[in-house]
């Protein structure tokens, strides 16, 4: 039976995690707050109908295509444009660049320079251009005005590929390392309680079972070249690396731990490991290797 999230169950997953990482408890009252504000969004979120014909889907079942192009993903503007004004405002709190950042986000939308509206078809089709304009022209950090777009985008990114799990073949087990829904690539692996492994998509949030000795980012099966690190102290956390493609992924093991497991917390709440495996020469899996 899946887990029902609720801002309850939210704030149960932080504080636990805050009790054991007190020195990130800044961080994650931020998270906490957009993390409930994202699933309250939700509630308000109208998502069109999509279809996908019977002939395009043979075709992608057969050639493991993703279901649908990042562009294509459809998003509730107007749930997402008041959630946006929702994550500046808890951002808001935040001490230093950030909260500069993000007035100037707010100023910019009050006079009519930015509307989701057009932010949000921009951040979708990956248009570098115009959120170069963006940051040139106001002086607008152009990471933390993602990080918001996306962030709004995220209820909406959810809903439409949890509707496109109808369309996929649960008969035949997916061998490719990118998410079958949209083609990104995975932010976390997780140990379910039953030993099996799967991996949580970085962009839609999809999550589908993957072969346990793997590297889902150049598909190397070898387990000389795919080894795993323990992280001290932290049993229900390791990291898996290839060798090959010198990329890593972090894994959570559910079975090793009897927290409240809320997954995109779990992904952002061990900034330490993401220095430490970069500081060893390995990639983030889910980052193109030319940033």
């Amino acid at each position: 039976m899946s887990t029902v999230i609720t801002s309850d169950y939210i704030s149960k997953a932080v504080d636990q995690v805050k009790k054991i990482k007190p020195d990130y408890r800044l961080m994650l009252d931020l998270y906490e707050r957009i993390f409930i504000a994202q699933e309250n969004s939700r509630k308000t979120i109208r998502m069109q109908e999509y279809t996908i014909s019977d002939e395009v889907l043979s075709v992608k079942l057969k050639e493991k295509f993703p279901l649908v192009e990042v562009s294509e993903f459809i998003i509730d503007i107007e749930s997402a444009g008041e959630l946006f004004s929702a994550i500046c405002e808890i951002l808001l709190t935040a001490e230093g660049d950030m909260s500069e950042s993000v007035k100037k986000i707010i100023d910019a939308v009050d006079n009519g320079t930015l509307a989701t509206e057009n932010l949000i078809p921009a951040f979708l089709r990956e248009d570098e251009a115009f959120f170069n304009s963006i940051e040139k022209d106001h002086n607008i950090d152009r990471r933390v005005l993602g990080f918001v777009i996306f962030s709004c985008m995220k209820p909406s990114l959810a809903m439409f590929s949890e509707m496109m799990e109808k369309y996929l073949d649960k008969d035949n087990e997916w061998d490719k390392g990118y998410c079958p829904v949209c083609g990104s690539m995975p932010e976390l692996s997780i140990f379910e309680d039953n030993g099996k492994r799967s991996l949580l998509c970085g962009f839609c949030g999809h999550q589908w079972p993957s072969k346990r000795v793997y590297c889902s980012f150049c598909e190397n099966t070898d387990h000389e070249t795919l080894r795993y690190f323990e992280i001290d102290n932290e049993e229900e956390y390791r990291v898996d690396v290839c060798e090959k493609c010198k990329r890593y992924i972090k894994t959570v093991d559910k079975k090793k731990t009897s927290r409240t497991m809320y997954l995109p917390l779990e992904s952002i709440a061990t900034p330490y490991i993401d220095l430490k495996f970069k500081e060893m020469g390995y990639i983030p899996g889910n980052i193109p290797v030319d940033q």
